[in-house]
């Protein structure tokens, strides 16, 4: 039978260390500072015997950002909801460290929504510094990756009315717009970026566009390896994601003068893309099969029935041929020009071919650049609007 007085004992000492247990590195909330976005560009002070990048952090300033009514809604307030920070250093986590001296908080990146390249530093190569936010677990793999036409740090210093803070706004126009828009890019984060390094894949990133106080997502950068070779406009967006097999909703502009409907706006409701690489002797097919379904959203044109068959055959006709004709000239610049596997093909040839693929992976290029397109489109006009 135990003891009393050494059960008792236990009992002390086992409650004692339960209230002596806690996080040696726990840090008070009061005591973070909160980064919402990081940018990053050329250093200007840069030699030629040392390369450094500029770092641009984009801080909430919590009291700020809840406002007055500490609901944390709208934007554009008086008061700054966050505060940019552009420090230089040889890397980022020099540059962090420097952050960390210049605050009386501690950096934390549990809130940051995204990571933006500028165009500059995209020329030269992006991958000396993705291996921070790859490596460091306190990076979190969902946060979004663009790049922007012209200095990243700019992109911070715009402050949009509908939100407290450009990162959140930035990371709002992927979210909700890439489903709607075929002009804005599918979203790249951290996680699929890594995979697509791993295996030696190639990257198209959202753009990101300022023209004077305010932010566009239109277009794609198109990185080739870890550096960025060529734009993709927003229309052009809409086909490259077609060829990467994802489907998705927006408007078709038709401007045919010799056509009987004449100028249109054709909006895709639904659609479903199924890519398929076919191996033909030496070199691969890519061959794409899209059923797309929409309404006349708008018609500039003279009066006349638009329920009439031959009208709505022609409709049908001109979208196909639209993009057929878009998805066409996208590939080839890919294929030909750009020599960027960034819709994903090479995956789809693992997938497919994996014996072929362990043999030639490291010659991919070659085969890449060698590639043909075939594609078979199907549209349905399901509506044409309550007008004759």
């Amino acid at each position: 039978m135990i003891n009393n007085k050494y059960l008792a004992t236990a009992v002390i000492i086992i409650i004692v260390a339960f209230t002596m247990t806690g996080c040696w590195d726990m840090v008070e909330i009061e005591k973070n500072a909160f980064i919402l976005g990081i940018g990053l560009d050329p250093s200007e002070s840069a030699t030629e015997n040392e390369e450094r990048v500029m770092v641009t952090y984009q801080i909430a300033l919590p009291a700020a950002m809840l406002g007055p009514s500490g609901q944390g809604e709208g934007g554009g307030g008086e008061e700054a909801s966050t505060l940019n920070i552009s420090i230089e250093a040889k890397n980022l986590m020099m540059a962090e460290q420097t952050l960390m001296a210049t605050l009386n908080k501690v950096p934390n990146y549990d809130h940051l929504q995204v990571v933006v390249f500028g165009e500059e530093l995209s020329k030269k190569g992006i991958g000396k510094y993705i291996d921070f936010f790859f490596r460091d677990p306190r990076i979190r793999q969902r946060t979004k990756v663009a790049v922007s036409k012209g200095k990243a740090s700019e992109v911070f210093k715009v402050q949009p009315k509908t939100v407290k803070s450009t990162s959140q706004y930035i990371s709002d126009l992927l979210d909700e717009n890439e489903k709607r828009s075929l002009m804005v890019l599918m979203p790249m984060d951290f996680g699929i970026m890594q995979r697509h390094y791993i295996r030696k894949q190639d990257v198209c990133l959202p753009a990101i566009i300022k023209k004077k106080d305010t932010l566009t997502l239109e277009g794609a950068g198109v990185f080739r390896g870890n550096k960025l070779v060529a734009w993709l406009t927003g229309s052009q967006v809409m086909s490259l994601k077609w060829l990467h097999g994802e489907p998705a909703k927006g408007t078709i502009d038709i401007s045919d003068d010799k056509a009987k409907t004449g100028n249109f706006v054709f909006n895709i409701t639904d659609n479903k893309v199924s890519i398929k690489p076919v191996l033909d002797g030496n070199r691969f097919i890519l061959k794409a099969k899209m059923e797309v379904e929409g309404d006349i959203a708008e018609i500039q044109n003279e009066i006349f029935n638009a329920y009439d068959i031959g009208f709505i055959r022609q409709v049908e006709d001109l979208v196909k041929q639209k993009i057929i004709r878009s998805c066409s000239e996208v590939f080839n610049k890919l294929v030909d020009d750009y020599k960027a596997d960034c819709i994903e093909f090479g995956r789809r040839v693992e997938n497919y071919y994996p014996d072929f693929w362990e043999k030639n992976k490291n010659n991919w290029r070659e085969y890449f650049a060698n590639t043909s397109l075939e594609m078979e489109v199907d549209v349905k006009l399901r509506r044409v609007g309550v007008i004759k």
